[in-house]
């Protein structure tokens, strides 16, 4: 039989550390992609998780156990995240520490076409998308991770980092904005994309 969350919680509480073992295989790899999101590669995001267990396990007696425990640990990894990365680059990331994408030839293939140049052409396109990402300044990248890889609602993105609604909003717009105008760059295309 599985322990709940609310369980788990209360026993670490109480210095049980089977139940800190079972929390963290529980959502270590949420919390670590996550962190992969905000940071600008695998080792980044590593110490990001790191950072936010830290965070996680010594906030664990601010958790209100009859809430859900997955929502309040997305706002800590993220305030964790945010907080380690504006000490780390206060402006924007660097390009120096590119993402790696962990793509391979069976995921593009799964996709129906087997044609090499298309793949190349493909992965070349992801890569400028993920370069161009992690460009952005965290606040962007958070809520446009959270938007389109998470699925969340802006209403869930605002409850989750705490910021206004309003703000949610304006980041989100101004993130796509700058992928675009980038990317536009990149590709050579006009104003409009053409």
């Amino acid at each position: 039989m599985e322990v709940d969350d609310r369980q788990l919680v209360l026993r670490c509480r109480n210095g049980d550390e089977e139940a800190y073992r079972l929390l963290l295989s529980r959502y270590e790899g949420y919390v670590y992609r996550l962190c992969h999101r905000l940071a600008t590669g695998r080792d980044d995001a590593a110490e990001l998780a790191q950072e936010a267990w830290t965070k996680v396990f010594a906030g664990l007696d601010g958790f209100q156990v009859n809430l859900p425990f997955k929502p309040w640990l997305r706002r800590v990894v993220i305030n964790a995240g945010l907080n380690a990365l504006r000490r780390r680059h206060p402006d924007t990331l660097s390009l120096d520490h590119p993402v790696g994408d962990g793509s391979s030839l069976a995921d593009y293939l799964d996709g129906g076409t087997a044609d090499p140049l298309a793949y190349v052409e493909w992965k070349e396109t992801r890569r400028m998308v993920r370069e161009a990402v992690g460009r952005l300044p965290p606040a962007f990248r958070l809520v446009l991770t959270l938007r389109h890889e998470e699925e969340m609602s802006y209403q869930e993105i605002a409850a989750s980092t705490g910021m206004p609604l309003g703000t949610v909003k304006t980041c989100l717009f101004r993130a796509r904005k700058l992928l675009r105008q980038w990317l536009a760059d990149a590709y050579g295309w006009g104003v409009n994309g053409t």
